[in-house]
């Protein structure tokens, strides 16, 4: 593999026509000489240039990308992604009573937001839907397992473009991002206030001195160069005794184990890391974390089977957008969901996604 990755055939973002990138053959948990995993890759999505390569650990299975992109290269990635825009933010207001039923109902019911729903519908109809799991879990999902009880300041590492900051504010946490994307920041400042979101950790910091209550970052941890070191950084965000949680795709779940190299998450050149939950633990303890749990939600599981299903017959999805879906394709999906949700209920950590809890401890240092 060359230490620049060649232009591929559909290779069109704006001014790019290669990427600067470096192979990486070994394991950057433990060292060992990367296995062969998922040869001559192309972007599915974004168009990205470049042919890729994912290696995997032989001893701990973490699955890499290789040659991976200089952190300017790495940059250049994110020219036309999705959180550059609005339209995936539509207000509370414009939603359905079932979405909102949905994000906000089932919260209200099961996670000690009922003080913060006033609408009486919403939580009428988002009791009756949290009695059923798969969708009980998908509201859980979306505050990322956060309780009402522990509300206070929250700071979302690679915050996009604000959705999710957006319902945590609904739910009445007081909160902030760190967006290092100058287009994804400016959409999320323009619906969160600009004070709220920061293009540096310093002044993330330096907006909460004593500390967040809680950092997340939703399926960011996997498009890290040194995720080792970026977790340290929040840390340092973090009061003692503060709460990291980290939302990534699962490389053990059905999902990757049905499509191979077609499954949705591989994502490449963007996806660096892909963890199991075994080297994502790994990562968290390394940083200095003491992690509390790990789940395996299969809230996306329908999501990831259309997508997967599309890039097997079309070898794209041009913006990770799923459309013409026929009815077999939204059944299949549906049966898809619904036995791996079973799958988790019985302990298997076989849901598309992993979600780690950690625990800053109360004696650590920032230094």
């Amino acid at each position: 593999m060359s230490e620049q990755a060649s232009a591929g055939d559909r290779g069109d973002i704006e001014d790019v026509k290669t990427l600067d990138a470096v192979p990486q053959p070994m394991c950057g948990l433990c060292g060992c000489a990367g296995e062969l995993c998922y040869p001559d890759l192309q972007d599915r999505h974004f168009n990205a240039p470049g042919t890729w390569t994912h290696l995997l650990c032989p001893r701990c299975n973490l699955i890499w990308l290789s040659p991976q992109p200089s952190p300017t290269g790495l940059t250049r990635l994110y020219t036309d992604y999705y959180t550059h825009y609005t339209h995936s933010q539509p207000d509370a207001e414009e939603e359905s009573i079932l979405v909102r039923a949905l994000t906000r109902g089932i919260p209200a019911a099961l996670q000690g937001y009922g003080d913060i729903v006033a609408d009486v519908n919403e939580r009428r109809l988002g009791r009756l839907l949290s009695f059923i799991g798969p969708l009980a879990e998908l509201g859980r999902r979306g505050t990322m397992g956060l309780s009402g009880t522990s509300r206070g300041t929250l700071l979302d590492f690679g915050c996009g473009s604000g959705a999710y900051l957006r319902h945590m504010r609904s739910l009445g946490w007081r909160v902030a991002g760190f967006e290092q994307d100058p287009r994804a920041a400016s959409v999320a400042g323009e619906t969160l206030g600009d004070d709220c979101i920061h293009t540096t950790l310093a002044d993330a910091r330096a907006a909460a001195p004593d500390g967040y209550d809680v950092v997340t970052l939703s399926h960011v941890i996997e498009h890290l160069l040194d995720p080792i070191a970026t977790l340290i950084e929040c840390a340092a965000c973090l009061r003692p005794g503060g709460k990291l949680v980290i939302a990534t795709p699962n490389t053990a779940s059905r999902g990757h184990r049905h499509f191979g190299r077609n499954w949705l998450h591989l994502d490449p050149p963007r996806h660096i890391n892909l963890f199991n939950a075994g080297t994502l633990t790994e990562v968290a303890r390394r940083a200095g974390f003491r992690v509390a749990s790990v789940t395996s939600p299969s809230s996306s599981a329908h999501f990831v089977w259309q997508a997967s299903t599309m890039i097997e017959e079309r070898g794209f999805l041009p913006g990770i957008r799923v459309e013409d879906l026929t009815l077999w394709g939204l059944f299949e999906s549906g049966l898809f969901w619904i036995w791996e949700y079973a799958l988790t209920r019985f302990g298997a950590l076989c849901g598309e996604e992993l979600l780690l809890t950690a625990i800053k401890p109360e004696a650590s240092s920032d230094s």
